[in-house]
């Protein structure tokens, strides 16, 4: 089983050149480690808000959410939902 560490340490791997955007606080020194995580922080699914105690729990309920509906569509078809389909759009009207 993988620890914490090892997975921020092979998302680290994976990244490029450090980024322009990224600056490291409190003068700790630079580490791909730290840019992972504020990567994972504010780039992948930035939409949704990370918690004190539970940092990324929503964010991998969320992601887990989504594995489930993609392999739930791939085994039965009547599963798959157009977002674009004029049908499942809601419609504010007047009065």
């Amino acid at each position: 089983m993988l620890s914490q560490q090892q997975a921020l340490e092979y998302i680290a791997s994976k990244l490029k050149s450090a980024s322009k955007g990224f600056a490291p606080t409190a003068g700790r020194p630079f580490n791909k480690v730290d840019e992972a995580i504020d990567i994972l922080e504010n780039v992948i699914l930035a939409h949704i808000p990370l918690s004190k105690h539970h940092r990324f729990f929503a964010k991998c309920r969320y992601m887990a959410l989504m594995i489930r509906r993609i392999i739930e569509a791939s085994f039965d078809p009547a599963r798959l939902d157009d977002k674009d389909y004029y049908g499942n759009k809601r419609l504010e009207l007047a009065g």
